[in-house]
């Protein structure tokens, strides 16, 4: 079984994410379109439009798209054979090309990082993503943080690809100090790992008015104690299993990915302002819940995300796809 992988934007940060994950699979090589030599061909989804032309010429070719992060891409997988995703989220809308389907949890690949202490006596509430995931805790994750800055000694730490905060966004804490640290793969050990809480806010904002123009009847059965979640198809485990390496706890918005293996405490989920608030203050309080979360996170992490576990297990799904 002979695999290449390839993509025109080796620098995206899935592209590099998924090539680090691969790259002690010995059946694969990188960024050579000599398909006729090859089995299997990967690509990344920014490479979609490109797999209908390689079906063509190379109709041996068993080919898979990785991460296809947007319903664009939906055309392209008519020329796939199986494709690769990364959650519960992303499996389900891709049931619609009835093809077969991996399921591969992609993440940066990370040197050991411990948790570590900076030595005073504030608690750190960790954040890495992007700013829209910020913007978005602004109704939920903000006021929590607020009201638990009156009691505690808190600091929300924010890393992000971008300017730091002026201090005017909604999602900043009137009441809270708040570092930041842009985004770089050094940072998760310089600056993420001395967070106490790591916060994993996913769901997107939307207009609660949308529900009430449902109640036309009583057929929809609406309640204002209903949940209504917003959240991306691309939805996945990454940012909290970032944590879980580094032995840090957390608590994540109510999204499938979340609610899969956030459980039996590797973790707290939560969705309102007075979730979130009580359960950041169980963390905040008790040191001891704290290293017992942590630790059970890590071990899930190592249990189920491990890089050679899951391409052990995706060798075999290759090797089956051949034998059809």
């Amino acid at each position: 079984m002979k695999i290449t992988f390839n993509t025109h934007d080796p620098e995206a940060a899935c592209s590099d994410f998924y090539r680090n994950a691969f790259k002690d699979i010995e059946e694969i090589s990188f960024f050579d379109q000599n398909y006729s030599d090859y089995d299997i061909a990967l690509f990344m989804t920014y490479d979609h439009e490109r797999i209908a032309s390689v079906r063509n010429s190379h109709p041996h070719l068993k080919i898979g798209i990785i991460d296809p992060r947007n319903y664009k891409v939906l055309p392209s997988t008519k020329f796939c054979d199986f494709i690769i995703i990364d959650s519960i989220e992303m499996e389900d809308y891709w049931r619609i090309a009835n093809i077969p389907i991996f399921r591969y949890v992609e993440y940066p690949s990370l040197p050991p990082i411990s948790k570590q202490d900076r030595g005073d006596s504030s608690i750190r509430i960790g954040y890495h993503g992007n700013k829209i995931h910020l913007e978005c805790m602004s109704q939920t994750v903000t006021p929590a943080l607020e009201e638990l800055g009156k009691d505690y000694d808190i600091k929300l730490s924010v890393m992000y690809n971008g300017q730091p905060p002026t201090g005017s966004e909604a999602w900043f804490p009137k009441n809270v100090p708040v570092e930041f640290c842009k985004w770089s793969k050094s940072s998760y050990e310089s600056f993420l790992s001395f967070s106490d809480i790591g916060i994993v806010p996913n769901n997107l904002i939307h207009d609660e008015a949308y529900k009430m123009q449902n109640i036309t009847s009583h057929a929809f059965n609406y309640s204002p104690d209903d949940y209504s979640l917003r959240f991306k198809m691309p939805s996945n485990p990454g940012r909290f299993i970032i944590f879980g390496l580094m032995g840090i706890p957390v608590i994540a918005d109510f999204y499938p990915s979340a609610l899969q293996y956030l459980q039996n405490e590797t973790g707290f989920v939560a969705h309102s302002k007075s979730g979130w608030k009580y359960c950041l203050e169980q963390l905040i309080k008790n040191k001891k819940l704290r290293e017992t979360m942590g630790s059970n996170l890590k071990t899930l992490v190592k249990d189920k995300f491990d890089f050679n576990y899951q391409n052990e297990q995706l060798r075999i799904f290759l090797a089956s796809l051949l034998e059809q």
